[in-house]
């Protein structure tokens, strides 16, 4: 058997689970995601009237709407949506400035850390708003280039001692099914203003300026997920000059993989 054959083998013998979010899925505020469609019979004349004569201005007036099958046209959508839409991918430079000055652009993300093994964390269940180091077990060597992912419920923070001890276990793509790994705004300026603290605001992202990392979120299905054995793959859209990009994030899943994820609850 050869390396391809194995490969397509273990492939056709895994389970895709999806763990993207449309585009469509946006926290409330400016940033709104809209999808303008061109439909076919008005597309055909767009097409004659607008395209045609940049394409092949020798055929205007000889090929018109009518001309096209049914006198239809295809389809066009053209889609306005923030990079941080739906599921995505976040790269250093959206953090804010670099201690090291690097511009951190997602198209200068290595491709081959976005497809890894898998370990996931399930703390939906925890109490806390914020999940830190003493709610999880961060493994230690061996789990190099591996992609974590958290599931927090959506309501919860990630906090920069977590995020830092996974870095420093060499993991530096991390996934959560939350809008953000510092949490919804609202309870994080609350603790920002009850502190006076400027340290409180956003606090795992601007721990990135430091620790360049990834961060994968607005992830769903993650309670589909064993707590290791699997293999994720979430590569960014390419969008140069762009700090962030969308994903469609999904996890291989050996058939009879397990299917209980650890969480260490306090």
């Amino acid at each position: 058997m050869t390396s391809f054959q194995a490969l397509s083998e273990g492939v056709n013998a895994c389970r895709i689970v999806d763990l993207s979010s449309d585009v469509g899925n946006h926290a409330d505020g400016p940033f709104k995601t809209e999808v303008d469609a061109l439909e076919p019979v008005p597309g055909a004349r767009f097409f004659c009237e607008n395209v045609l004569p940049k394409v092949a201005p020798h055929a205007v007036g000889r090929l018109r709407p009518e001309n096209f099958p049914k006198g239809a046209f295809l389809r066009h959508e053209m889609v306005r949506a923030s990079v941080h839409a739906g599921s995505h991918v976040d790269a250093p430079g959206h953090y804010g400035p670099a201690d090291d000055g690097s511009p951190g652009l997602i198209n200068e993300a290595p491709l081959g850390s976005f497809i890894a093994p898998g370990l996931m964390y399930d703390v939906s269940r925890l109490p806390d708003d914020v999940v830190g180091l003493r709610h999880v077990d961060v493994p230690g060597r061996g789990s190099e280039g591996a992609i974590a992912l958290i599931r927090t419920g959506g309501g919860k923070a990630i906090g920069s001692d977590l995020v830092e001890a996974f870095l420093d276990a060499g993991i530096t793509v991390l996934g959560t099914d939350g809008e953000s790994f510092d949490g919804p705004f609202a309870p994080m300026i609350d603790r920002y203003l009850a502190s006076g603290d400027d340290a409180a605001l956003w606090p795992a992202h601007v721990l990135g300026r430091s620790r360049p990392y990834y961060q994968l979120e607005r992830l769903r299905n993650l309670e589909a997920l064993p707590a290791s054995g699997f293999l994720v793959i979430a590569f960014p859209v390419l969008i140069e000059g762009a700090t962030a990009a969308w994903t469609r994030a999904v996890a291989l899943l050996p058939e009879g993989g397990a299917t209980q994820a650890p969480g260490r609850e306090e």
